[in-house]
Protein backbone atom coordinates (compact mmCIF):
# COMPACT_ATOMS: atom_id res chain seq x y z
CA UNK A 1 0.00 0.00 0.00
CA UNK A 2 2.80 2.22 0.65
CA UNK A 3 4.22 1.72 -2.33
CA UNK A 4 1.43 2.93 -4.52
CA UNK A 5 1.39 5.97 -2.27
CA UNK A 6 4.88 6.36 -3.44
CA UNK A 7 4.00 5.81 -7.13
CA UNK A 8 1.14 7.96 -7.12
CA UNK A 9 2.53 10.79 -5.86
CA UNK A 10 5.42 10.20 -8.28
CA UNK A 11 2.94 10.39 -11.15
CA UNK A 12 1.51 13.60 -10.29
CA UNK A 13 4.67 15.00 -9.69
CA UNK A 14 5.91 13.98 -12.94
CA UNK A 15 2.80 15.16 -14.59
CA UNK A 16 3.21 18.98 -13.00
CA UNK A 17 6.55 18.80 -13.84
CA UNK A 18 5.49 18.57 -17.74
CA UNK A 19 2.55 20.76 -17.76
CA UNK A 20 5.24 23.39 -16.35
CA UNK A 21 7.78 22.63 -18.75
CA UNK A 22 5.19 22.16 -21.74
CA UNK A 23 3.95 25.87 -20.17
CA UNK A 24 7.19 27.06 -20.58
CA UNK A 25 7.71 25.84 -24.19
CA UNK A 26 4.16 27.79 -25.18
CA UNK A 27 5.29 30.56 -23.68
CA UNK A 28 9.15 31.06 -25.57
CA UNK A 29 7.00 30.05 -28.90
CA UNK A 30 4.55 32.56 -28.71
CA UNK A 31 6.87 34.96 -27.91
CA UNK A 32 8.81 34.13 -30.79
CA UNK A 33 5.72 34.51 -32.91
CA UNK A 34 4.75 38.35 -31.36
CA UNK A 35 8.62 38.93 -32.38
CA UNK A 36 8.47 37.66 -35.74
CA UNK A 37 4.91 39.66 -37.05
CA UNK A 38 6.55 42.46 -35.18
CA UNK A 39 9.96 42.94 -37.23
CA UNK A 40 11.26 45.36 -39.84
CA UNK A 41 8.56 47.46 -40.86
CA UNK A 42 11.10 49.16 -43.99
CA UNK A 43 11.85 47.00 -46.70
CA UNK A 44 15.12 48.81 -46.95
CA UNK A 45 16.83 47.99 -43.81
CA UNK A 46 16.69 45.32 -41.80
CA UNK A 47 17.24 44.76 -37.73
CA UNK A 48 20.54 46.12 -36.70
CA UNK A 49 22.81 44.00 -34.35
CA UNK A 50 26.15 43.65 -32.94
CA UNK A 51 27.91 43.29 -36.33
CA UNK A 52 26.24 46.35 -38.28
CA UNK A 53 23.28 46.58 -40.36
CA UNK A 54 22.17 46.19 -43.47
CA UNK A 55 20.18 48.01 -45.92
CA UNK A 56 18.58 47.07 -49.09
CA UNK A 57 19.24 48.96 -52.56
CA UNK A 58 17.28 49.77 -55.42
CA UNK A 59 18.06 46.44 -57.20
CA UNK A 60 17.16 44.83 -54.57
CA UNK A 61 20.71 43.59 -53.11
CA UNK A 62 21.41 43.62 -49.34
CA UNK A 63 23.92 45.58 -48.45
CA UNK A 64 26.00 44.76 -45.22
CA UNK A 65 27.59 47.82 -43.05
CA UNK A 66 29.96 46.92 -40.09
CA UNK A 67 29.32 50.25 -39.09
CA UNK A 68 27.99 53.89 -39.99
CA UNK A 69 30.30 54.73 -42.70
CA UNK A 70 32.23 58.04 -42.33
CA UNK A 71 34.38 57.50 -45.33
CA UNK A 72 31.68 57.33 -48.91
CA UNK A 73 32.57 57.40 -52.00
CA UNK A 74 30.75 57.98 -55.35
CA UNK A 75 31.00 57.83 -58.79
CA UNK A 76 28.96 60.83 -59.97
CA UNK A 77 28.29 64.83 -59.29
CA UNK A 78 24.63 63.81 -58.52
CA UNK A 79 25.18 61.36 -55.92
CA UNK A 80 28.13 63.43 -54.68
CA UNK A 81 25.37 66.59 -54.24
CA UNK A 82 22.89 64.52 -52.50
CA UNK A 83 25.58 63.29 -50.13
CA UNK A 84 26.50 66.68 -49.37
CA UNK A 85 23.04 67.96 -48.68
CA UNK A 86 22.87 64.98 -45.88
CA UNK A 87 26.53 65.00 -44.63
CA UNK A 88 29.42 67.48 -44.16
CA UNK A 89 32.12 67.13 -46.41
CA UNK A 90 34.72 65.50 -44.28
CA UNK A 91 32.96 62.40 -44.99
CA UNK A 92 33.11 62.40 -48.77
CA UNK A 93 36.68 61.32 -49.61
CA UNK A 94 36.54 61.73 -53.40
CA UNK A 95 33.89 64.08 -55.64
CA UNK A 96 33.64 64.62 -59.59
CA UNK A 97 35.90 66.84 -61.09
CA UNK A 98 32.95 68.68 -61.99
CA UNK A 99 32.02 69.50 -58.38
CA UNK A 100 34.67 72.36 -58.51
CA UNK A 101 32.48 73.95 -61.48
CA UNK A 102 30.45 77.00 -61.00
CA UNK A 103 28.76 76.28 -64.23
CA UNK A 104 27.80 72.48 -63.20
CA UNK A 105 27.97 72.07 -60.06
CA UNK A 106 25.48 73.49 -56.61
CA UNK A 107 28.56 72.11 -54.42
CA UNK A 108 31.40 74.21 -55.27
CA UNK A 109 31.88 75.62 -51.76
CA UNK A 110 31.53 71.92 -50.35
CA UNK A 111 34.16 70.17 -52.56
CA UNK A 112 36.75 72.92 -52.18
CA UNK A 113 38.64 70.78 -49.74
CA UNK A 114 38.14 67.38 -50.86
CA UNK A 115 41.74 66.52 -52.48
CA UNK A 116 40.62 63.73 -54.60
CA UNK A 117 38.91 64.40 -57.64
CA UNK A 118 37.57 61.74 -60.35
CA UNK A 119 37.92 62.53 -63.85
CA UNK A 120 35.77 60.57 -65.32
CA UNK A 121 32.20 60.32 -65.27
CA UNK A 122 31.40 56.46 -65.82
CA UNK A 123 34.05 54.56 -63.39
CA UNK A 124 36.24 54.87 -60.25
CA UNK A 125 39.48 53.07 -61.02
CA UNK A 126 39.94 50.03 -59.24
CA UNK A 127 43.32 51.35 -58.26
CA UNK A 128 41.67 54.50 -56.40
CA UNK A 129 39.45 52.68 -54.40
CA UNK A 130 42.05 50.27 -52.83
CA UNK A 131 44.00 53.54 -52.36
CA UNK A 132 40.81 55.55 -50.46
CA UNK A 133 39.69 52.49 -48.86
CA UNK A 134 35.73 53.67 -48.38
CA UNK A 135 33.61 52.10 -45.93
CA UNK A 136 30.57 52.77 -48.48
CA UNK A 137 30.39 53.09 -51.82
CA UNK A 138 27.18 54.75 -53.91
CA UNK A 139 26.36 54.13 -57.34
CA UNK A 140 23.94 54.77 -59.82
CA UNK A 141 21.94 51.77 -61.50
CA UNK A 142 23.77 52.70 -64.29
CA UNK A 143 27.10 52.11 -63.49
CA UNK A 144 28.68 48.72 -65.31
CA UNK A 145 27.56 45.22 -63.39
CA UNK A 146 31.15 44.38 -63.70
CA UNK A 147 32.37 47.40 -62.07
CA UNK A 148 30.03 46.76 -59.42
CA UNK A 149 30.99 43.04 -58.86
CA UNK A 150 34.60 44.09 -58.70
CA UNK A 151 33.87 46.12 -55.60
CA UNK A 152 31.76 44.00 -53.89
CA UNK A 153 34.20 40.95 -54.62
CA UNK A 154 36.92 43.46 -53.28
CA UNK A 155 35.01 43.63 -49.52
CA UNK A 156 33.04 47.19 -50.03
CA UNK A 157 30.09 47.63 -49.40
CA UNK A 158 28.71 49.03 -52.87
CA UNK A 159 24.58 51.06 -52.64
CA UNK A 160 23.10 51.05 -55.74
CA UNK A 161 20.32 53.88 -56.18
CA UNK A 162 18.44 54.89 -58.70
CA UNK A 163 19.68 57.16 -61.61
CA UNK A 164 16.67 59.31 -61.13
CA UNK A 165 14.43 60.34 -64.12
CA UNK A 166 12.02 62.70 -62.32
CA UNK A 167 11.89 64.47 -58.91
CA UNK A 168 10.22 61.28 -56.94
CA UNK A 169 13.07 59.17 -57.55
CA UNK A 170 15.77 62.14 -56.34
CA UNK A 171 13.36 62.03 -52.91
CA UNK A 172 13.75 57.72 -52.84
CA UNK A 173 17.22 57.87 -53.51
CA UNK A 174 18.06 61.21 -50.62
CA UNK A 175 15.80 58.62 -48.31
CA UNK A 176 18.14 55.72 -49.45
CA UNK A 177 21.20 57.69 -48.95
CA UNK A 178 20.55 59.07 -45.59
CA UNK A 179 19.08 55.64 -43.99
CA UNK A 180 22.33 54.05 -45.27
CA UNK A 181 24.45 56.66 -43.66
CA UNK A 182 22.73 56.81 -40.54
CA UNK A 183 21.48 59.98 -41.08
CA UNK A 184 18.03 59.83 -41.56
CA UNK A 185 16.47 63.64 -40.09
CA UNK A 186 18.72 65.07 -42.26
CA UNK A 187 17.70 63.07 -45.31
CA UNK A 188 13.88 64.03 -44.12
CA UNK A 189 14.94 67.65 -43.70
CA UNK A 190 16.39 67.95 -47.30
CA UNK A 191 13.09 66.77 -48.86
CA UNK A 192 10.98 69.11 -46.82
CA UNK A 193 12.86 71.88 -48.29
CA UNK A 194 12.61 70.43 -51.72
CA UNK A 195 8.55 69.95 -51.22
CA UNK A 196 8.45 73.86 -49.36
CA UNK A 197 10.08 74.85 -52.42
CA UNK A 198 8.04 72.88 -55.01
CA UNK A 199 5.01 74.41 -53.64
CA UNK A 200 6.54 77.93 -53.87
CA UNK A 201 7.07 76.94 -57.37
CA UNK A 202 3.50 75.30 -57.94
CA UNK A 203 1.78 78.70 -56.33
CA UNK A 204 3.79 81.17 -58.16
CA UNK A 205 3.54 78.93 -61.76
CA UNK A 206 -0.65 78.98 -61.48
CA UNK A 207 -0.39 82.50 -61.56
CA UNK A 208 0.46 82.24 -65.35
CA UNK A 209 -2.36 82.33 -68.27
CA UNK A 210 -2.24 80.81 -71.83
CA UNK A 211 -0.15 78.28 -73.61
CA UNK A 212 2.80 77.25 -72.10
CA UNK A 213 5.70 77.49 -74.28
CA UNK A 214 7.89 75.12 -76.28
CA UNK A 215 11.56 74.61 -75.13
CA UNK A 216 14.02 72.94 -77.45
CA UNK A 217 17.41 71.38 -75.93
CA UNK A 218 20.10 72.05 -77.73
CA UNK A 219 22.86 69.73 -76.35
CA UNK A 220 25.74 67.71 -77.60
CA UNK A 221 23.96 64.76 -75.70
CA UNK A 222 21.50 64.43 -78.97
CA UNK A 223 20.44 61.15 -77.01
CA UNK A 224 19.02 63.14 -74.28
CA UNK A 225 16.38 64.98 -72.86
CA UNK A 226 13.05 63.07 -74.21
CA UNK A 227 10.05 61.43 -71.89
CA UNK A 228 11.22 59.64 -68.98
CA UNK A 229 14.08 61.58 -68.27
CA UNK A 230 14.56 64.58 -65.47
CA UNK A 231 14.97 67.33 -67.89
CA UNK A 232 11.63 66.87 -69.16
CA UNK A 233 10.73 66.24 -65.29
CA UNK A 234 12.07 69.70 -64.57
CA UNK A 235 10.47 71.56 -67.90
CA UNK A 236 7.06 70.33 -67.09
CA UNK A 237 7.19 71.22 -63.56
CA UNK A 238 8.80 75.05 -65.04
CA UNK A 239 5.39 74.86 -66.96
CA UNK A 240 7.47 74.68 -70.35
CA UNK A 241 6.48 72.25 -73.19
CA UNK A 242 9.95 70.34 -73.96
CA UNK A 243 10.04 69.98 -77.76
CA UNK A 244 11.90 66.47 -77.70
CA UNK A 245 9.41 65.13 -75.75
CA UNK A 246 6.44 66.83 -78.13
CA UNK A 247 7.91 64.80 -80.95
CA UNK A 248 7.43 61.62 -79.58
CA UNK A 249 11.10 61.00 -78.19
CA UNK A 250 11.50 58.95 -74.94
CA UNK A 251 15.41 59.55 -72.88
CA UNK A 252 17.83 57.57 -75.45
CA UNK A 253 16.35 58.39 -78.68
CA UNK A 254 18.21 60.47 -80.87
CA UNK A 255 16.79 64.15 -82.09
CA UNK A 256 17.09 64.16 -85.95
CA UNK A 257 16.96 67.73 -88.13
CA UNK A 258 13.09 66.70 -89.10
CA UNK A 259 12.21 66.40 -85.27
CA UNK A 260 13.67 70.13 -84.65
CA UNK A 261 11.58 71.06 -87.53
CA UNK A 262 8.73 69.38 -86.39
CA UNK A 263 8.92 71.00 -82.76
CA UNK A 264 9.38 74.60 -83.97
CA UNK A 265 9.84 75.69 -80.59
CA UNK A 266 9.32 79.16 -79.54
CA UNK A 267 12.88 79.10 -77.82
CA UNK A 268 16.03 77.27 -78.04
CA UNK A 269 18.03 76.15 -74.40
CA UNK A 270 21.73 75.75 -74.79
CA UNK A 271 24.70 75.61 -72.07
CA UNK A 272 26.13 79.00 -70.91
CA UNK A 273 29.49 80.38 -72.34
CA UNK A 274 32.43 78.84 -70.57
CA UNK A 275 35.49 80.07 -70.62
CA UNK A 276 36.47 76.89 -70.25
CA UNK A 277 35.47 75.13 -73.15
CA UNK A 278 37.20 71.70 -73.51
CA UNK A 279 34.36 70.21 -74.72
CA UNK A 280 33.37 71.80 -77.61
CA UNK A 281 30.11 72.33 -76.91
CA UNK A 282 30.19 75.84 -78.46
CA UNK A 283 31.45 75.01 -81.60
CA UNK A 284 28.72 71.95 -81.56
CA UNK A 285 25.84 74.93 -80.53
CA UNK A 286 27.40 77.14 -82.97
CA UNK A 287 27.22 74.42 -86.32
CA UNK A 288 23.56 73.52 -84.65
CA UNK A 289 21.63 77.10 -84.59
CA UNK A 290 23.49 77.97 -88.15
CA UNK A 291 22.10 74.58 -89.65
CA UNK A 292 20.16 76.02 -92.95
CA UNK A 293 17.63 73.50 -92.31
CA UNK A 294 16.91 75.60 -89.12
CA UNK A 295 16.46 78.69 -91.15
CA UNK A 296 13.39 81.14 -90.81
CA UNK A 297 12.60 79.33 -87.73
CA UNK A 298 10.88 81.40 -84.77
CA UNK A 299 12.88 80.07 -82.01
CA UNK A 300 16.34 81.41 -83.56
CA UNK A 301 15.27 84.37 -82.13
CA UNK A 302 14.42 83.58 -78.63
CA UNK A 303 18.10 81.69 -77.88
CA UNK A 304 18.64 81.21 -74.03
CA UNK A 305 22.01 80.28 -72.32
CA UNK A 306 21.26 78.51 -68.90
CA UNK A 307 24.04 76.78 -66.63
CA UNK A 308 24.59 73.53 -67.58
CA UNK A 309 23.95 72.73 -63.95
CA UNK A 310 20.26 73.37 -64.56
CA UNK A 311 19.91 71.98 -67.67
CA UNK A 312 21.71 68.21 -66.36
CA UNK A 313 20.15 68.56 -62.76
CA UNK A 314 19.25 65.18 -61.27
CA UNK A 315 19.47 66.03 -57.11
CA UNK A 316 17.84 67.69 -54.27
CA UNK A 317 18.85 71.08 -55.98
CA UNK A 318 16.63 70.09 -58.85
CA UNK A 319 13.80 72.72 -57.51
CA UNK A 320 16.36 75.51 -58.39
CA UNK A 321 16.48 74.25 -62.15
CA UNK A 322 12.97 74.43 -62.33
CA UNK A 323 13.27 77.81 -60.91
CA UNK A 324 15.55 78.42 -63.58
CA UNK A 325 14.21 77.28 -66.59
CA UNK A 326 10.58 79.31 -65.40
CA UNK A 327 12.38 82.64 -65.49
CA UNK A 328 14.16 82.12 -68.78
CA UNK A 329 10.28 81.15 -70.22
CA UNK A 330 8.48 84.06 -67.73
CA UNK A 331 10.73 86.60 -66.84
CA UNK A 332 12.45 86.74 -63.44
CA UNK A 333 9.37 85.65 -61.62
CA UNK A 334 11.94 83.44 -58.98
CA UNK A 335 14.51 84.90 -56.97
CA UNK A 336 17.45 82.79 -57.13
CA UNK A 337 19.74 85.37 -55.74
CA UNK A 338 20.03 83.10 -52.22
CA UNK A 339 20.55 79.60 -54.12
CA UNK A 340 22.68 77.35 -52.17
CA UNK A 341 22.91 73.32 -51.94
CA UNK A 342 20.01 71.98 -50.07
CA UNK A 343 21.29 70.48 -46.59
CA UNK A 344 19.70 68.80 -43.91
CA UNK A 345 22.28 69.81 -41.18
Amino acid sequence: MRNLKIKIIRFYSFAFLTRKILCVVAIVCLAAIIVGCGGNKDSSISAESASGYNIVDSEGTTVHLSKKPMKILSQSLTFDTMILGIVPPERLIACNILGGDKDSSFITEETKGIVTKLKSFTMIPTDTVLKLNPELIILPNTAKPEMVATFRDLGYPVLVCKSPANIEDVKEDIILIAKALKEETAGAKVIEEMDRQLHEIDTVLAQQTGKPPVGLLVSQMTSYGGKNSMFDAVCTKARVTNGIAMVGLNNGEKLTKELVVKADPDFFMVSAMKKDDRYGSQKFKNEFLQDPAYKGMKGLSNIVAIPNRYLYTNSQNCVYAIKGIANYAYGNIFDLSEEHLIKGY
